[in-house]
């Protein structure tokens, strides 16, 4: 068991957990996001929501990377710098104790909504990865039906058409 620090104010645990709660509910609407996504994804139609949700996407990731930093600045104004690396775990058992199990609270679940976050991103990942792997596939049968011996890349660099399964055959 860590001693608890007494020099700390209540004020810094009360900082800290306010900065975490605000972390919390950016967290939530970037997981909101990431299921429109999901959802847009199932039922593709068209690239435009998917280019305005990547967009948000953008938006609030950016919100919560500064809330982050927000939250370390707190965490590092009265714990060095090698101790706050350690994670806000620890550097909780070292606060107010009467705010500990908040904290801890609000830290379980804020790493349960990032957990929830970064599987759900790498699901969208891959859904996304395999419609362009089918479009790329599709438009490399047709280059190929069509004689077309050459493409460009993203580069604007010539690529050969690939070898692969015929359009139809005979």
């Amino acid at each position: 068991m860590t001693a608890h620090i007494d020099s700390f104010p209540p004020s810094l645990s009360r900082q800290i957990l306010e900065q975490l709660v605000l972390e919390t509910e950016i967290a939530k609407q970037f997981l909101q996001i990431l299921n429109d996504e999901c959802a847009t994804l199932m039922e593709f139609s068209s690239p435009e929501p998917l280019r305005e949700l990547a967009q948000r996407k953008w938006q609030i990731g950016q919100q919560l990377e500064a809330a982050y930093k927000e939250r370390m600045q707190l965490v590092q104004s009265r714990f060095p710098v090698s101790d706050a690396q350690h994670g806000l775990a620890d550097i909780l058992e070292r606060l107010d104790p009467q705010q500990q199990d908040a904290l801890a609270k609000q830290w379980n679940s804020y790493n349960e909504l990032v957990a929830q976050a970064k599987s759900l991103n790498e699901s969208n990942a891959i859904m996304i990865h395999s419609y362009l792997k089918y479009n790329q596939d599709a438009l490399d049968s047709l280059n190929r039906a069509a004689g077309v011996q050459h493409t460009y890349d993203g580069k604007g660099m010539r690529k050969p058409v690939s070898t692969g399964k015929p359009l139809a055959s005979a």
